[in-house]
């Protein structure tokens, strides 16, 4: 059995995390991803700080397997007519560029399905292509604070905590690929392209759906809870252990015997959901001092016992050599077009049909540019060359345009 999207071409324009995240999904599932990068290549491919591999930032290989990189300079007129040719053979057009800047370009909806109008064009911007905010400039960060991400963590009263993945982003090119997915079964029936309109700002409010639901419905303002808790499950979060700590699910009353507290269920200030709400603090504070008593992974033995949803709260290195994500195949072993194999965390979509095997690793600056022009497009080297020494000529006057256009 192949791969589900083995024959769906996508023209990948987007840059950083908040777009080539949801190409990655789509490569994975078996779509041909055209990156097309400037001159200077993708931005994540230099990013100040951290690792390299081969000169290739580890950003950058964290979004890029199973694509294939051409660099086209779109501010050139052969750059143009090399997209536009790409959008004739096309399925998917995908782009995380700021609203107007796909129009200074040419190559906006209106324009693109002019010439494919079968082309599905995915648009992915900080608070959208429309409306009051569509023009500020985004990044991740600042969409969670605006969304009201950043009010919901850390610990009560203190700083806002920004999560450790890039939420906004990553959620924003999720969204965006189911947005893709769906427009590609419909247009099996009506032979229609579609504009996709994501933002981060919007997928940001989706993931929060419950806590607007509670707010409209109480008018109560939602705040963090101390132990990283739930506000209608307690206990729940993460606790302190004898050094280290140990993440707590839904338990009551269970964890009462297993910490050996068996009187914990009778207490009056804890025996209804309403009593340890009310007294939360009191009820953690007598878990931990309990949980004080013994190391993290011995507790976790006793949870196991008793059935009690738990985990270890582990660092990177110990997740990379997990057996449960190893037998999962979560971490990928790749071969580098430069020598050797990089291990990238792996495709969480399992199906009959996808080989991680078969997986390439992520390209260097141009790797396919050659292919893709002379095989896919059929031009001459005469043609290639003409539009290299345009893309050499323009770096001065597109460089002035490239902050600009940055979701």
């Amino acid at each position: 059995m192949g791969k589900p999207l083995s024959g769906v071409r996508v023209i990948d324009l987007s840059r950083a995390t908040a777009g080539p995240y949801g190409t990655l999904l789509l490569a994975d599932l078996g779509a041909e991803v055209i990156h097309i990068e400037p001159p200077e290549g993708d931005i994540s491919r230099y990013v100040a700080g951290g690792p390299q591999y081969k000169g290739e930032s580890f950003l950058y290989m964290s979004w890029h397997r199973n694509k294939k990189s051409v660099v086209l300079d779109l501010w050139t007129k052969s750059g143009r007519e090399a997209l536009y040719d790409l959008v004739k053979t096309s399925d998917i057009v995908w782009h995380n560029f700021r609203p107007g800047a796909m129009e200074r370009l040419g190559a906006d909806y209106d324009t693109l399905k002019e010439i494919n109008p079968k082309i599905i064009y995915v648009s992915i911007t900080g608070y959208g292509s429309t409306g009051p905010s569509k023009d500020r400039p985004a990044f991740d960060v600042a969409i969670l604070a605006h969304t009201g991400v950043l009010s919901l963590t850390g610990e009560p009263g203190g700083t806002p905590v920004r999560p450790g993945p890039p939420l906004a982003d990553m959620g924003g090119s999720i969204f965006a690929a189911i947005g893709a997915l769906s427009a590609i079964f419909d247009r099996e029936r009506t032979g229609k392209g579609r504009f996709i309109d994501v933002c981060l700002q919007d997928a940001c409010i989706s993931f929060l759906s419950d806590y607007f639901s509670l707010y409209f419905l109480s008018g109560v303002t939602p705040e963090p809870f101390e132990h990283s808790g739930h506000r209608f499950s307690v206990p729940y979060g993460v606790y302190k252990t004898k050094k280290s700590y140990i993440a707590l699910g839904p338990c009551w009353p269970r964890i009462a015997r297993a910490i050996g507290a068996d009187w914990l269920p009778d207490d009056p200030r804890f025996k209804e959901d309403s009593d340890r709400d009310k007294n939360r603090a009191e009820l953690n504070r007598i878990l931990e001092e309990h949980l004080a008593q013994a190391e993290a992974e011995d507790w976790l033995e006793i949870f196991k016992v008793e059935d009690i949803p738990a985990d270890l709260v582990k660092t990177i290195d110990q997740v990379a050599i997990d057996p449960q994500v190893l037998h999962r195949k979560m971490v990928l072993s790749l071969s580098h077009p430069l020598g050797g194999t990089v291990k990238l965390a792996g495709n969480p979509i399992k199906m009959e049909g996808l080989i991680e095997e078969d997986y390439t690793g992520p390209p260097t600056l141009d790797q396919h540019g050659h292919e893709i022009l002379s095989e896919l497009l059929g031009y001459t080297e005469e043609k290639i060359k003409k539009l290299k020494q345009e893309e050499k000529e323009n770096t001065q006057e597109r460089l002035k345009h490239v902050r600009k256009m940055q979701v």
